[in-house]
């Protein structure tokens, strides 16, 4: 075999291993995800529009101190802050991805000096030269020779496959969900605060009614000293009165130390450092709207961010298995360069004869590292695969928190009617107890187990109260509302 027999057979070779290394997986098909067409009717009365989604915070909040908090939070907030700064790192990703589509270009100056040896190519070229009778004394090359260059490069990459577009198109993505993650900060940040602030205000209650329940503990104990004295009671049922009213006491201080802890919960939420609190009674706090108005579950979609950023994460890795696809394909260059290029500096400018240019393009194909492209491709198909799931996962959290959460709603006002009618019904058996009390009629273990049970029931009503706020400000979030401008 020839030589030329032999280049053709390499040429041949590589030609082939280029085509298989081209020949890739078929790209994976998005799948179609999507919550039932409406809620459960037993869960919901008015089902009319998006309008609880779309009602911004400061109309569904209407106490001026939680406003205050709220606004005070968004503008000092950590949380929130570091989330900003990602949607900056992410606007910058996306200029450059932008920007990776055109040629690049740089500017080049530079100068240099060297000393050939005189048993090297270079040198003893040079020489020869020099002393060529052709060439004229300002063309002789100098000893040592200087360098002096000053121009423009570029190198551009044909976006043959769409390569440098899915990667724009990929930065756009990313950008987008952090921006769907700056909202769903917003609204988790709003609902913890109004959460947290009606904690306080439940706990301002809870410490009133113990205060309260305290006082006529204390009127039982100083009856029953005066009953014992009077040889109509024992010193066992001064002992029941007592450690009843040092438990309630111990209850209030824990009481107190709760509230304590939420107040500096809600100054960690607000970015500052613990300040007094203004707030309402929790007898004056109304967030309730006329009629639950859900939407479709189909709106979640588009109002819930988590579900928006999933949405966008998803795009962004089906975007990566494309980009990762195109590293089967050749890649083609075109680059160049125009300037000045010298070697003795006065020569450098304005001087026809030390002007340089260079044009080429050149392609690139994988032969033999298929196997390394073939993985980053395997693992670009599993991480878009991960954000299918966590998009599916997303979507189905989002529709079952909500039903959870109107679930919640439905039973939460019939359960706070009973418990009010306890309430009457208990403090009423304390007046009917101390009375038969002071008169005889009754001992001191009723007068103790009506007063217990009043105070259960009464600080019951104030955590199911709370619960009942929590639970519509849960459901509000649930329903993406709270971040829209």
């Amino acid at each position: 075999m020839n030589t030329v027999q032999s280049r053709y057979l390499l040429f041949f070779i590589l030609f082939g291993m280029g085509l298989y290394s081209c020949k890739v997986p078929q790209r994976l098909t998005d799948e179609n995800i999507s919550p039932p067409e409406s809620y459960p009717e037993s869960l919901v009365s008015s089902v009319d529009s998006t309008k609880l989604a779309l009602t911004h915070w400061e109309a569904f909040f209407g106490d001026p101190q939680l406003q205050r908090l709220i606004k005070k939070g968004l503008e000092n907030n950590q949380d929130l802050a570091k989330t900003l700064m990602q949607i900056r790192i992410a606007k910058a990703a996306m200029s450059r991805a932008k920007m990776g589509q055109l040629p690049e270009i740089n500017l080049e100056a530079g100068a240099g000096i060297r000393k050939f040896g005189d048993y090297t190519m270079d040198g003893v070229g040079n020489d020869d030269t020099n002393r060529s009778p052709t060439v004229p004394e300002d063309k002789r090359i100098p000893v040592p020779y200087k360098d002096f260059i000053l121009g423009a490069a570029f190198n551009w990459e044909l976006d043959i496959w769409g390569k440098l577009n899915m990667k724009k198109k990929q930065a756009l993505s990313r950008y987008q969900a952090t921006e769907e993650m700056r909202n769903g900060t917003k609204t988790w940040l709003i609902a913890e605060i109004a959460n947290t602030y009606y904690t306080v205000v439940g706990l301002d209650e809870e410490i009133e009614t113990l205060l309260s329940n305290i006082a006529f503990q204390e009127q039982a104990f100083e009856l029953g000293k005066s009953l014992k004295n009077a040889g109509q009671e024992s010193q066992l049922s001064i002992d029941q009165f007592e450690a009843l009213m040092l438990n309630s006491k111990g209850l209030l201080v824990r009481k107190r130390r709760e509230l304590r802890q939420a107040e500096l919960n809600l100054a960690y939420l607000t970015g500052g450092y613990p300040e007094a609190i203004s707030r309402q009674s929790l007898s004056e706090v109304d967030i309730f709207p006329d009629a639950l108005q859900l939407g479709l579950p189909s709106d979640l979609l588009r109002m819930r961010p988590d579900i928006r950023a999933a949405e966008q994460t998803l795009k962004a890795n089906n975007l990566e298995v494309g980009i990762a696809r195109t590293a089967f394909f050749p890649t083609f260059n075109l680059y160049g360069m125009a300037g000045f290029n010298a070697f003795e500096f006065s020569k450098l400018f304005l001087n026809p004869a030390s002007t340089v240019h260079q044009l080429g393009g050149g392609l690139v194909a994988p032969v033999f590292n298929r196997n390394r492209i073939k993985a980053a491709y395997e693992s670009a198909r599993a991480r878009q695969k991960i954000a299918l799931y966590d998009y599916e996962q997303t979507v189905l959290n989002g529709y079952l928190e909500v039903l959870g959460l109107v679930n919640n709603y439905t039973t939460y006002q019939e359960e706070l009617e009973l418990k009010t009618n306890e309430v009457l019904v208990q403090r009423r058996s304390v007046d009917n107890a101390n009375t038969m009390f002071k008169v005889g009629y009754a001992d001191y273990l009723d007068v103790i187990n009506s007063q217990s049970n009043a105070l259960s029931s009464e600080l019951d009503y104030i955590n199911l109260k709370v619960q009942q706020l929590q639970n519509i400000t849960s459901l509000y979030r649930a329903l993406g509302g709270g971040w829209q401008q």
